[in-house]
């Protein structure tokens, strides 16, 4: 069992065959641990600083510590995209399918050399052998094999592993075939570091190497960064700095018609349209003006028509902090980037195009159908929906921990230089274009949502900026909302935006809000507007791998949460597209809204997931590959409002 070879997809290597971690062999040959990645090069695909400087920040920040990122010079690190994997039967601790007897092997060579044919050296046996499937982990990242133990009078001849028919390994024994003598597994099974993670340090004693099976989830913890591709489109000099940003904000706050490359802060913007009669007035009263066009220019003059700069509207309606080592204008500029560029640089096609080039074509049938769907949209909340050829989407795997996800119980580890055949700390690359579907939420009626279910949205001295949302009573009747919602209407699309904008903190990768701010307007409105689209692109997600003909392995997820967007594209990594996206949307769009709405509350578990958490296997989860943050902050109740027999009050969105 010499080191072999494997070959597999880059998408299942970056998911499933990462150094450090093991999986079943096909064809029977066992269990195997990944040792290294033979990559090729991917700097130049790469925006290298911005990634490093994201990656170390994350390192750094990371509560239970980090091992591996010493820099944060690009120079210092590999980006490799996965191409071949390198890996060794792991663990080297097996047992006879004939006499049970154990036997434990140093490591790969150990075994190479002393047991290559696998067989017994018990007595006379001659029996096969075949790994525990146990192994033993710690939060420090370390992961060990099984050690058999040697029984005083009878040494390692007659060693067997007794689970004493116990699935869990904290009962499991060592134990001498002949005269009985047995000591538990766990006492042997030590990793010997000083490694405490913050969440016990009260209690070091809790925080042991445990042993579990070695396909279990919680023995590998992958660290992902999935973001949009902005290094081919020429723009990705504008991410991480502040004058990126505002040309992202003056893009989505509609202040300005020009390229996002050309966006000038000191483009003049009119305020408030002076209504015909008025310059009429001016025109016959004001003996120098001799024409309506001269009247506009007088009233301007006289200060009855407003013009700000880009900059200043952005200055006057964005309460975000800028300058200096500020990153509110910075993160939500990067973000409003990404989406900008999803709508100005790729090839998308929007319901109204799609009807339009159908007909064009000679399907009006089909046209027809299509023109049917703006009904569905509007009525669940949508401001449009549109098909993406090319989603560029890069997803960075960085390190890894063992125990947990939690970054206070147990440590980040680097990847270590050997484990790729780069030169420095390997960071693994996987870049696609895609087909992609992409949903916009309407700001107005998420708007409306927040005034009914968080009241502090309407009152002055809570909120950021100088925009409030309409005063609702605590159980508003339909003449209350209605009310609320022309309100609400009343206001700019940029004053709109500045409200969601001015009230949504950054979530990090793990699901986590900004602790300083959750008994805020701010830390609120986080919370229920990250939740409803979250839990919107699962149900979607799930819908769509039904309808679509995808395996729902094969959808993912990518939001943005500022823009009140989210998008569902396919992981397949074929170099050619299928049009399953376009099939989808242009035949059963109306199929996929009806059926979320109607089955996307259904839960095998209810009434406990209800009561719990409103999200559970059965309803809301999906694999780790599909959800960019791992299945956190979930919950049925933000889209479909809560059950009575919980102790959440939460009027879900789809029920205005």
């Amino acid at each position: 069992m010499s080191n072999n070879n494997m070959r597999r997809s880059r998408h299942q290597i970056l998911y499933q065959f990462l150094p450090g971690n093991t999986f079943d062999y096909s064809d029977k040959r066992g269990i195997w641990q990944v040792n290294r990645l033979e990559t090729k090069d991917a700097s130049s695909q790469v925006d290298r600083k911005y990634i490093v400087d994201r990656v170390f920040a994350r390192a750094k920040n990371w509560d239970g510590g980090e091992q591996g990122f010493t820099s944060s010079k690009p120079s210092h690190y590999d980006f490799g995209a996965p191409d071949e994997v390198r890996a060794r039967p792991f663990p080297t601790t097996f047992y006879c399918t004939t006499c049970q007897r154990a036997h434990g092997y140093y490591s790969p060579d150990d075994l190479s050399g002393k047991n290559q044919a696998l067989k017994c050296k018990g007595s006379g046996c001659n029996g096969d052998l075949k790994q525990y499937q146990f192994a033993s982990v710690h939060s420090c990242g370390e992961i060990r094999r099984l050690y058999p133990q040697k029984c005083p009078e009878h040494r390692d001849q007659h060693i067997v592993l007794d689970t004493q028919d116990s699935q869990r390994a904290q009962n499991f024994k060592w134990r001498c075939k002949i005269c009985g003598w047995n000591t538990r597994v766990n006492y042997y099974q030590k990793c010997g570091c000083d490694y405490v993670p913050p969440a016990y340090e009260d209690d070091p004693d809790e925080d042991k190497m445990y042993t579990t099976v070695h396909r279990a989830g919680s023995t590998y913890y992958p660290h992902y960064l999935t973001t949009v591709n902005l290094h081919t489109s020429g723009i990705g000099h504008l991410r991480g700095n502040e004058d990126g940003s505002r040309k992202a904000l003056a893009k989505h706050l509609g202040l300005s018609d020009s390229p996002l490359q050309s966006v000038n802060m000191n483009e003049g913007i009119e305020g408030a349209e002076i209504d015909d009669d008025r310059k009429i007035e001016v025109y016959q009263s004001e003996p120098s003006v001799e024409s309506l066009a001269e009247a506009e220019e007088w009233l301007r003059e006289n200060g009855e028509i407003d013009s700000q700069t880009v900059g200043e509207v952005i200055s006057d309606l964005i309460d975000l902090e800028a300058g200096g080592d500020a990153e509110e204008m910075t993160s939500a500029g990067d973000e409003l980037l990404q989406y900008v560029l999803s709508l100005e640089e790729l090839t998308a096609h929007t319901i109204d195009e799609l009807e339009n080039d159908a007909r064009r074509e000679g399907f009006p049938q089909k046209a027809d159908k299509i023109s049917t769907y703006s009904n569905d949209i509007d009525r669940l909340g949508f401001r449009d929906v549109r098909v993406i050829e090319d989603f560029p989407v890069q997803t960075f795997v960085y390190g890894y921990t063992r125990g947990s996800r939690e970054e206070d119980e147990a440590r980040l580890n680097a990847f270590s230089q050997n484990a790729s055949s780069g030169d420095g700390t390997p960071i693994f690359v996987d870049t696609s274009e895609t087909e992609a579907t992409q949903f916009d939420l309407d700001p107005a009626t998420v708007l409306l949502w927040l005034a009914v279910n968080i009241q502090e949205t309407s009152d002055e001295d809570a909120v950021r900026g100088n925009i409030t949302l309409p005063s609702l009573p605590e159980n508003p009747e339909e003449a209350d909302i209605e009310r609320a919602r022309a309100a609400i209407e009343e206001l700019s699309e940029a004053e709109q935006w500045a409200f969601v904008l001015n009230h949504l903190d950054p979530v990090d990768q793990y699901g986590r809000f900004d602790t300083t701010t959750e008994d805020t307007v701010e830390g609120q409105v986080t919370k229920y507007v990250f939740e409803m689209l979250h839990t919107l692109s699962h149900v979607l997600l799930k819908q769509a791998s039904t309808i679509s003909g995808f395996d729902r392995t094969n959808l993912s997820e990518f939001l943005f949460p500022r823009a009140l967007s989210l998008v569902i594209y396919t992981n397949n990594r074929e170099e050619f597209n299928i049009g399953g996206m376009t099939t989808m949307v242009e035949q059963q769009l109306d199929d996929l809204l009806s059926q979320a709405k109607a089955h996307g509350n259904e839960c095998m578990m209810d009434p406990v997931c209800s009561q719990r958490d409103g999200a559970c296997l059965s309803c809301l989860h999906v694999s780790e590959i599909s959800c960019s943050y791992f299945n956190q902050v979930l919950c049925r109740d933000y889209l479909f409002g809560s059950r009575p027999n919980t102790d959440r009050s939460i009027e879900g969105f789809w029920r205005l």
